[in-house]
């Protein structure tokens, strides 16, 4: 279980480490908003969201996942690559959106007991028609932020995912 992150002090943590995450790598500046379920629903003109999830294995075990819009991962690429602004998913996309949240799991792993593992970055498009219909799933947390090009949320789960 991953209770440690879920400290007021660790919450801080990863506050900060999405923020730096986002700065270092890409030069946007992202900023916290309070939960409210209005925050974090995308903008109904985005076909699908995109999400990357790193999982916690051996003496912690759960994952941690960023949810954002299309936007924000082609902005993202975009900046991070030097590459034109990507107009669909593409591996340039995985690729840069694999590396935030490699980023992000692996500066909060240090949070975590030292048997504590990582794997590799699961990176893909959520379907439109699985968007807002889904099982709910067991979060311990939703950080919800919001950046000049849209919202994101990083959700911390007590589960491993299902492969995508």
């Amino acid at each position: 279980m991953l209770a440690e992150l879920l400290t007021p002090e660790n919450i801080d943590v990863q506050i900060t480490v999405a923020q730096q995450a986002f700065t270092v790598l890409a030069d946007i500046e992202v900023f916290p908003v309070p939960p409210a379920p209005e925050l974090v629903v995308l903008d109904p003109n985005e076909i699908a969201d995109i999400r990357a999830t790193i999982c916690y294995m051996g003496e912690s075990e759960g994952s941690i996942r960023i949810e954002c819009s299309p936007s924000i991962a082609f902005a993202f690429t975009e900046r991070m690559t030097g590459a034109e602004l990507p107009q669909a998913f593409n591996e340039d996309v995985r690729d840069a959106i694999g590396e935030l949240i490699n980023t992000i799991g692996g500066n909060l792993k240090g949070l975590l007991p030292a048997g504590t593992r990582i794997n590799t970055p699961l990176v893909f498009p959520q379907p439109a028609d699985k968007l807002h219909h889904h099982e709910p799933e067991p979060q311990l947390s939703c950080l919800n932020f919001n950046s000049q090009f849209g919202p994101f949320r990083i959700v911390l789960l007590d589960t491993l995912p299902d492969a995508a």
